[in-house]
């Protein structure tokens, strides 16, 4: 059994709802790891040991059941006493080596039971999102283990997808090679070639491997490099199973980037911890290391990016728009971060994700992904949101890193969690991955080429090379009516 204590309870142990039944050891995080059960068998209920309870509270299990006294096994929430004996349970996964995890929540403190299935051979197919034990997105990925029927299903939904390109929002794009990719960014490497990150695996909602890469000479034809950063073999604080409505180690949206002579990739990782990992070689490839002190990490959000202004100083942006500055070393922030004012906020709630109006106000950028570029002395922050139900790349724009930022707009509609890179030929781009069915393909890598207005707006460029003839006649005859007037005039 694993119990995890709340950090409000990191210095007053005294104060825990209850009495466990087992030897402990406690690391420097103060959380405390109890019998956790490994090489279980698979589909199969697993029971935990007994907990009793020392004050009365509410109890509730998410991902399990539990029983108070021998009693029946039951689902929801109920009262427990004092000295009520408490089990949880669990089903164990039915794929080789996975880990299943459900919380029991007493009061308000949580108590994680934790299963390991053990190790078996299975078939090569599956019947639910990941089709057998590994999260890898890399050539000949329906052979070692991906993509997800899942994602197969909904890419093979044409006549209900793209309706963003039907009404000339987005060009009819392709995506750049076949592999499940979502969160797909890009940076230009030291030695000027083109590198590409995103999450990867056919369910990064439960498990993946690690971070993986592709390479480019010409933004056109991509070679995959494969898995440079994986759990197994280089994690440390990251390796661990945690609870995200279920147990989950998955990274979500790596981001690799070249600073300061070398290479870096932030790491994001549900329910909210972010890390740094810097090569170790100089190269692209690896092997990568933590670049924070003392195996360091950042807390409570998400989706972390890098950006190197002029001066060579490096910033941290992060979550739907924090910004603050790295120290020179790269081991870690040297300010306090800052969420930069947005001046003239949209406050259109379907402009914004369905939480934005309770949780945000409708004041931000964006909600997540958040990534920055610079342009002709200008700052461009930008962010994901939900925007008329697309989830869109959305962009504001500042003379100062720190703000306040103005003229938040869509700039590309399905665009995402996303990066803009200008190529050697000084055209910018933004890189796509789609998430919704206004999307003409969902979880794979993409490139939308972008223009500027007069006064810096971002929006999809009339030009876009890597489409046919046909389709670029369409795309213009619809863009000529949309961004035209939008925009351009």
């Amino acid at each position: 059994m694993k119990i995890i204590f709340p950090m409000h309870l990191k210095n007053n142990l005294s104060g825990l709802l209850f009495v466990l039944f087992a030897m402990a050891c406690t690391d420097e995080n103060k959380r405390i790891a109890f019998n956790e059960r490994r090489d279980v068998e698979p589909s199969t209920w697993i029971e935990s040991n007994v907990i009793q309870a020392s004050l009365s509270d509410s109890i509730v299990v998410n991902n399990g059941e539990y029983n108070v006294n021998n009693g029946n096994w039951i689902q929801g929430k109920s009262s427990i006493s004092e000295g009520d004996n408490i089990k949880v349970r669990v089903m164990s996964s039915r794929l080789p080596n996975d880990v299943t995890m459900c919380e029991m929540i007493l009061g308000s403190d949580s108590v994680y039971f934790q299963v390991e299935t053990k190790n078996f051979t299975v078939t090569a197919k599956q019947g639910n999102a990941r089709n057998i034990n590994l999260g890898i997105s890399g050539p000949d990925n329906t052979t070692i283990g991906g993509p997800s029927l899942q994602w197969l299903e909904y890419n093979s939904d044409k006549e209900n997808m793209g309706s963003a390109v039907k009404e000339g929002l987005i060009p009819g794009i392709k995506p750049l090679f076949d592999a499940q990719i979502r969160d797909a960014v890009i940076c230009i490497g030291g030695d000027g070639r083109y590198y590409l990150t995103g999450s990867t695996g056919s369910d990064i909602w439960h498990f993946n491997d690690g971070v993986e890469l592709w390479v480019s000479e010409n933004l056109r034809e991509w070679d995959y490099m494969g898995l440079v950063w994986s759990f197994e073999k280089d994690g440390t604080w990251q390796k661990p199973w945690r609870f995200h409505h279920k147990a989950v180690r998955a990274l979500w949206a790596p981001e690799i980037h070249y600073v300061k002579g070398n290479y870096y990739i932030t790491i994001s990782m549900p329910p909210g911890d972010r890390g740094l990992l810097k090569s170790s070689s100089g190269k692209p490839e690896g092997p990568y290391i933590n670049a924070l002190t003392n195996d360091g990490r950042w807390g409570t959000d998400i989706d972390a990016s890098l950006f190197e202004d002029e001066d060579g100083e490096v910033y941290l942006i992060y979550g739907g728009g924090w910004v603050a500055r790295m120290k020179e070393n790269m081991s870690g922030l040297a300010e306090k971060p800052v969420k930069p004012i947005l001046l003239d906020p949209d406050l259109n709630s379907n402009h914004h994700a369905s939480t934005c109006l309770s949780r945000r106000n409708c004041q931000d950028i964006g909600r997540e992904g958040a990534f920055m570029f610079k342009r002709n002395g200008l700052y461009y922050l930008t962010a994901a949101d939900s925007y008329e139900g697309r989830y869109s790349s959305m962009v504001a724009i500042s003379e100062s890193i720190y703000g306040p930022y103005r003229w938040r707009h869509e700039a590309v509609p399905c665009g995402g969690g996303t990066s803009y890179i200008k190529d050697h030929d000084g055209q910018w781009w933004c890189t796509y991955f789609g998430n919704e069915n206004q999307s003409p393909f969902r979880e794979m890598p993409g490139l939308i080429k972008v223009d500027f207005t007069a006064d810096g707006k971002v929006f999809p460029s009339k030009n876009q090379p890597q489409l046919d003839t046909h389709s670029q006649q369409e795309w213009e005859q619809k863009w000529n009516k949309v961004w035209k007037n939008k925009y351009v005039n």
